[in-house]
């Protein structure tokens, strides 16, 4: 990874990130998952970095008696060549699932936009309220048109009072 690349993901607040995505488990699973293979890797190639010297064959030469057994051992150490990774597959792989995360994402982006834009509506509408002392029969039928269908059907049944309604709001003519 080039070190912009390592720059950027050692500069991402991983604990605002997952607070932030915290409904969306697999979105917040996957950048888990991500995190944890980059720093594996990041691990690992620290530690190869760190694992390349170079063997003093001429120091064993001199401590040990067997001088033979270090010949062949430095005949094998320097027939050992690097191999090359292909990494293509393994940046396909990266490519992937950072399509699909970025493509998660956005989809969180636009519900969080639409449930904002709710939101601002709500609460523009009850800013715009009138008090409950000032609403109307029309505005209440305005509101909710249902509310004459069941006052007619009620009518029709001669029902003149609302089920539950002594109840919640005794009658405080006996008092």
């Amino acid at each position: 990874m080039s070190s912009a690349g390592r720059k950027f993901l050692t500069s991402i607040n991983w604990p605002v990130i997952n607070s932030v995505l915290a409904k969306h488990t697999e979105i917040t699973g996957s950048l888990g998952s991500f995190r944890k293979g980059y720093e594996e890797a990041e691990r690992q190639l620290t530690q190869l970095k760190e694992a390349d010297r170079p063997v003093d064959f001429e120091h064993y030469r001199r401590v040990l008696k067997n001088t033979e057994i270090v010949d062949k051992l430095e005949k094998i150490a320097k027939a050992q060549k690097i191999v090359k990774v292909d990494l293509a597959d393994q940046l396909k792989t990266i490519s992937a699932f950072e399509a699909k995360a970025v493509a998660a994402a956005e989809l969180y982006v636009k519900e969080t936009e639409a449930n904002l834009a709710d939101l601002s509506e709500t609460v523009k509408n009850i800013e715009q309220a009138r008090p409950i002392t000032q609403l109307t029969v029309d505005d209440v039928v305005k509101a909710k048109p249902e509310v004459v269908q069941r006052t007619e059907e009620m009518v029709k049944q001669g029902k003149f009072t609302v089920d539950g309604y002594d109840e919640k709001f005794p009658s405080l003519a006996l008092l």
